[in-house]
């Protein structure tokens, strides 16, 4: 079983205490045989912290810079990207590196995602903005996606009128009831911090059933693999993010009445 927190952003723009330093916050919290994601949020964060200068641990490229391992920490760092379409927030895991997809329109990002093969997550689906509602009025579109974020420990935040309480719960009971035993689709659930500071990484994970060794051969199949049969919620290790997720919130506030830049 590898612990993986696939949703995440590290610090404003990106911002990380550099290479090691990071690597070893995430390898406190998850331990060997362990993976996080860096989402690009229409910037090149991932990018960025993978070809930063410092740093002594080995960054062994995975498939073309879809990911980096660490061999020291036994550490996998994805490339994700949450694209912000106008129907909802989705994460395309292990998106090529030097890409990023740029239509906000839903369909013809997860047309373009997939075209660059990646694996759809149906990230915070009953939160402010996510995708849940829009995938419910187009379900030709769910055999796209491989994994339902179930749980995500910032939509723990709630504020009365604008983030909504209680999301996690809703995304849970419509796994259970409509995806967890479907007979025409295979989807697995995930946890995830959705972190936007390096010390909370790795506070939700999902224990996916996988090899040390997944990475080699056809790295993307395996791991669509484990995210698409990743079915029981006892594989999800569940912990608010409340306080990173807070100051986040309050951060963008600030960014939509100019008075701080992104």
């Amino acid at each position: 079983m590898i612990k993986v927190d696939i949703h995440n952003h590290l610090g404003s723009n990106g911002d990380n205490p550099g290479f090691d330093a990071t690597i070893d916050a995430v390898h406190k919290r998850l331990g060997d045989n362990s993976a996080f994601g860096i989402a690009n949020s229409d910037d090149s964060r991932y990018e960025r912290f993978i070809e930063q200068s410092g740093g002594k641990y080995n960054r062994e490229v995975i498939q073309n810079g879809r990911a980096i391992y660490v061999p020291e920490k036994k550490v996998l760092v994805v490339k994700c990207q949450e694209m912000f379409t106008k129907d909802g927030h989705i994460l395309a895991i292990a998106t090529p590196y030097g890409r990023n997809v740029k239509t906000k329109n839903a369909k013809d990002a997860i047309k373009e995602a997939k075209d660059l093969g990646a694996i759809l997550d149906a990230v915070h689906p009953y939160y402010l903005s996510g995708i849940g509602d829009f995938l419910e009025r187009n379900p030709e579109l769910w055999e796209l996606f491989s994994t339902w974020e179930a749980y995500n420990g910032s939509a723990e935040f709630s504020f009365p009128g604008v983030l909504p309480k209680d999301s996690n719960e809703k995304s849970m009971m419509f796994y259970l009831k409509n995806l967890m035993h479907s007979k025409e689709l295979i989807m697995g659930a995930s946890s995830s911090t959705d972190g936007h500071t390096v010390g909370v990484i790795g506070k939700c994970y999902t224990e996916i059933q996988a090899e040390e060794n997944f990475m080699q051969g056809n790295f993307l199949e395996n791991l669509d693999s484990a995210f698409k049969y990743t079915n029981s919620l006892s594989q999800l290790h569940t912990e608010p993010n409340r306080r990173d997720a807070a100051v986040h919130a309050v951060k963008m506030g600030l960014v939509k009445l100019g008075l701080r830049k992104d």
